[in-house]
C-alpha cells in the first residue's frame, strides 16, 4: 500500500482554514483504504495565538482515518517537520499549497534533496483572481521556484482542466499536471420547505478576504428592487476589507438586511444553509469550492462568478454563473428568484439537490485521487 505524507496549513480540529481542510478530510475518508495517509499541519486554528488543547502537539496523533502530526511554532516546527521527512517512512510527499513557506517550499526542498516524489496541489493559488492580490511578491516567489528547477520532476495536481490551464500559464507548458477533482460532500438536505413570503433569503459561507469578492457581492445588493436578507458566516481574515464591507452594509436601502452570524462548524454548514433560499458568493476563484459544492447539497440555489470549475449552472437548471463585469446580472438574479412563485422555487432546489446527489455519488473523483499518488510513486 502506497503510504502518502501530506502537508497542509490547517486542519481538524481547525476550521477556519475553510475548503482545503475538508478537501483532505474527503480524501482521507474516502481513499484510506487504499492508501496510507499521515499529515502535518500547524497546531494551531488560522489566525488563533495559542495551540489546540484537544490534540497532543509535536507528536502523532490519530485523527480519523489517518496520523496527524501537529507542528509547534517557530525554530521547533520547522525542526519537527525536517526530522519527520528524514524518516523517509513513506513513498510519496503531498503539498497543498503553492506559497506557504512552512507547509510548502520547506519540505519541497527538502523532500527534493532527500529525492522523494512529490505531488502538488496549488489549491486554486495560480487562479487570475489570487494572482492579482499581493501580485509582486508572488511573481518573484515564482520566478524563484522556476530558477531553482523545483518545478521539474514534481507533480503538480489541478482539480479542474481550468485548472490545469491556470497552473500551465504560471509554470510554463512542460509542467507534469494531472487532474483530480476535489473530492466532494457526502452530505445533503434532508428535507426541503416551500418559501414563506418573507424577503428572499440568501446566505454567504466563507472566509471574509478579498478572495471571496463579499464587497462586489454587497455592492451588488444596492441595484436590488426586491426585499432581501444576507447572512454572512465566516471568520474576518481580513479585518481592513471587512470594514470596507460594512462602509456598504450601512449604505444599503432599506429593504435589504445583512448581518454577520459568525462562524459555522464544518458539521452544521449543510444543515444550516438548506433554511435559506440561494448561496450568493461571487467569488474571485476558486480551484474547486467546496462551499458551493455544500451549497449544492443543501438544494440551494447557486449565483456564483464563472471564476470557478462549476460552470453552465444555467443550462443544468441549478443556479447561475455571471462575469464579474456584469454586476447588473447579479442584481437580476436575485430579483428574478425574489419575484419567483413558492412552488417554482422549491421544483428548482429539488432539481438542485437531486443533481448533487447524483454528482457526489460518483466514484470518479475518488478513483482520479487514488490514481494520482499511484501515478507519483511509479513516476521515473
Amino acid at each position: 500500500m502506497i503510504s502518502v505524507l501530506v502537508f497542509t496549513g490547517y486542519y481538524l480540529p481547525g476550521y477556519k482554514g475553510g475548503g482545503p481542510i475538508k478537501t483532505i478530510k474527503n480524501l482521507f475518508d474516502q481513499a484510506g483504504d487504499e492508501i496510507t495517509f499521515k499529515l502535518i499541519t500547524s497546531d494551531r486554528d488560522l489566525g488563533d495565538t495559542s495551540p489546540y488543547t484537544s490534540v497532543i502537539c509535536g507528536t502523532w496523533n490519530p485523527v480519523g482515518n489517518a496520523s496527524v502530526f501537529y507542528a509547534q511554532a517557530g525554530k521547533t516546527g520547522y525542526a519537527q517537520i525536517a526530522r519527520q521527512l528524514r524518516a523517509k517512512d513513506y513513498d510519496v510527499v503531498y503539498l497543498n499549497s503553492f506559497f506557504s513557506p512552512r507547509f510548502s517550499f520547506f519540505p519541497l526542498l527538502l523532500a527534493k534533496a532527500l529525492r522523494k516524489k512529490v505531488v502538488l496541489g496549488p489549491r486554486g493559488e495560480f487562479s487570475e483572481g489570487a494572482l492579482s492580490l499581493k501580485s509582486f511578491k508572488k511573481r518573484v516567489f515564482i520566478t524563484v521556484f522556476k530558477l531553482l528547477g523545483l518545478h521539474r520532476g514534481t507533480v503538480f495536481q489541478a482539480s479542474s482542466d481550468f485548472e490545469a490551464e491556470d497552473i500551465r500559464r504560471a509554470l510554463g507548458s512542460g509542467v507534469d499536471i494531472q487532474v483530480a477533482e476535489d473530492i466532494g460532500a457526502q452530505e445533503f438536505a434532508e428535507r426541503l420547505e416551500l418559501r414563506d413570503s418573507s424577503p428572499l433569503k440568501a446566505v454567504f459561507v466563507s472566509r471574509i478576504s478579498p478572495m471571496k469578492n463579499l464587497l462586489a457581492a454587497l455592492q451588488m445588493l444596492q441595484k436590488l428592487n426586491h426585499p432581501l436578507t444576507y447572512d454572512i458566516y465566516g471568520p474576518v481574515e481580513d479585518y481592513d476589507y471587512w470594514q470596507q464591507c460594512l462602509k456598504i452594509i450601512n449604505t444599503l436601502p432599506s429593504h435589504i438586511k445583512v448581518e454577520h452570524k459568525g462562524e459555522l462548524k464544518p458539521d452544521i454548514v449543510v444543515k444550516t444553509m438548506s433554511e435559506y433560499d440561494v448561496f450568493f458568493m461571487p467569488t474571485k476563484g476558486e480551484n474547486y469550492g467546496h462551499v458551493i459544492a455544500e451549497a449544492l447539497c443543501a438544494g440551494l440555489p447557486i449565483l456564483i462568478a464563472d471564476t470557478t470549475p462549476w460552470r453552465n449552472l444555467q443550462t443544468l437548471g441549478i443556479g447561475w454563473d455571471l462575469p464579474l463585469n456584469t454586476p447588473h446580472a447579479f442584481s437580476t438574479a436575485l430579483d428574478e428568484l425574489a419575484s419567483m412563485p413558492a412552488n417554482d422555487h422549491l421544483h428548482m432546489r429539488e432539481n438542485v439537490l437531486a443533481w448533487a446527489k447524483n454528482k457526489f455519488s460518483q466514484r470518479d473523483a475518488i478513483d482520479a485521487n487514488i490514481a494520482l499518488f499511484k501515478y507519483a510513486y511509479e513516476k521515473k
